[in-house]
């Protein structure tokens, strides 16, 4: 769905690129292209050059034209990545695509190219299973084909521009959001006992894929949860999640992490609930987690350091007397990714701006009982905060 020309950020990634004296920018990561085109590629396999004084050139693979509509480029290329005269190689036929291009333009061939040299972590594209990146071998086609060109990795000038979010992208945040929300819903029909954590999680992965295809003009939409029961959702402070074949029982708090995207843009977020009535030790529990959530919530404006908002949580639960419990940073920005700047950690040193989109995610685990966390998605506004999910916090 072509959902207009986002001027926010072609001006901020310009003044990046003029910044760090970048003449052509050229993307080939899925998220890049999608952030300096409006153009999400599917297969992965597609390249822009976003030269500094001029308007983008996509270059793509032949099949993907519907999704290249969604684009403010003109200029979009096809070329045929499967075929029987030769073998599938990108690396190659782009090579020979930036010649001819930068011959047609007239670019400098002796100007300074910005390539991404340095994303060690990319987001998931459209396919799930395979995640296309460049590599040396990439990077060595760009350095022949320009043998006179200066290069500079531009990954953080792509960072930096993407740290703030236009009006646009926030809304697609919030539509990934909600879409995230039409997977709790199903989460939540079946805490049930005896329902696996599983199930659990392949229902509400479903219900995401069923009902966010077609919102919102959505084209694409995927999930990936999470469910974590009783005691196993003690062990959901680690770096990643594991649903089980464990049976969900009566009583027991499931902490449901899902993150997910729409057409290219990610949320993060958990909710906890109770399979039936909440006990009275997981009351408790969520509610010290959920005034630590409105604790850094309560701080939100622009300026205000990005490590306080860990700060002010953290000393919730240690005035609670959890603090033993509280093992990880309270959040991190979400939306080319879900796990992007800024950090909300003790040593960060980013302060926030209007603009920031991010998870705030506090959290209390307790060694053979279970794992309690809130996980908020917000954007910063000029005075304050507004949240992205409207789906409810509660047990």
């Amino acid at each position: 769905m072509f959902r207009g020309r986002d001027e926010f950020r072609i001006k901020r990634m310009k003044d990046q690129m003029r910044a760090e004296g970048i003449d052509y920018l050229i993307t080939r990561i899925a998220e890049n292209v999608l952030y300096t085109t409006g153009y999400w590629p599917i297969f992965g396999a597609s390249m822009a050059v976003v030269p500094l004084e001029d308007e983008p050139t996509i270059f793509f693979v032949e099949g993907e034209q519907e999704f290249v509509a969604d684009s403010w480029v003109k200029d979009t290329r096809a070329y045929k990545f499967f075929n029987l005269q030769q073998m599938a190689n990108p690396t190659r036929d782009f090579s020979k695509m930036l010649k001819d291009l930068w011959k047609e333009k007239g670019y400098n061939l002796k100007g300074t190219i910005g390539y991404e040299a340095s994303f060690e972590l990319v987001a998931a594209n459209n396919v799930s299973a395979e995640s296309r990146v460049p590599t040396q071998c990439s990077f060595e086609m760009l350095f022949g084909a320009f043998p006179d060109a200066k290069f500079v990795d531009a990954s953080n000038a792509l960072r930096k521009a993407r740290i703030v979010k236009s009006p646009l992208e926030v809304e697609l945040i919030r539509t990934a959001c909600d879409v995230g929300a039409f997977g709790y819903v199903a989460g939540r029909e079946l805490m049930i006992p005896g329902v696996s954590e599983a199930e659990v999680s392949g229902a509400v992965e479903g219900r995401m894929y069923g009902k966010g295809v077609g919102y919102n003009g959505v084209r694409r939409a995927r999930g990936y949860c999470f469910a974590m029961s009783g005691p196993n959702s003690a062990i959901s402070w680690r770096p990643f999640c594991i649903a089980s074949a464990r049976k969900l029982e009566r009583g027991d708090v499931v902490l449901l992490e899902l993150d997910g995207f729409t057409d290219g843009y990610f949320f993060d977020l958990t909710r906890t609930m109770s399979v039936g009535d909440p006990t009275p030790r997981a009351q408790e529990i969520w509610g010290i987690v959920n005034e630590a959530v409105d604790a850094a919530l309560k701080i939100i404006k622009p300026g205000t350091p990005a490590s306080e908002l860990n700060r002010v949580a953290q000393q919730v639960i240690i005035d609670r007397g959890h603090g033993a419990h509280f093992v990880h940073h309270v959040g991190h920005g979400v939306g080319l990714q879900f796990h992007e700047p800024p950090t909300l950690h003790p040593e960060s040193k980013e302060l926030l701006e209007e603009g920031m989109t991010f998870a705030v995610e506090p959290a209390i685990y307790i060694q053979g009982w279970g794992g309690v966390r809130i996980e908020e998605n917000v954007v910063v506004t000029k005075d304050g905060y507004q949240s992205l999910c409207a789906y409810t916090r509660s047990l």
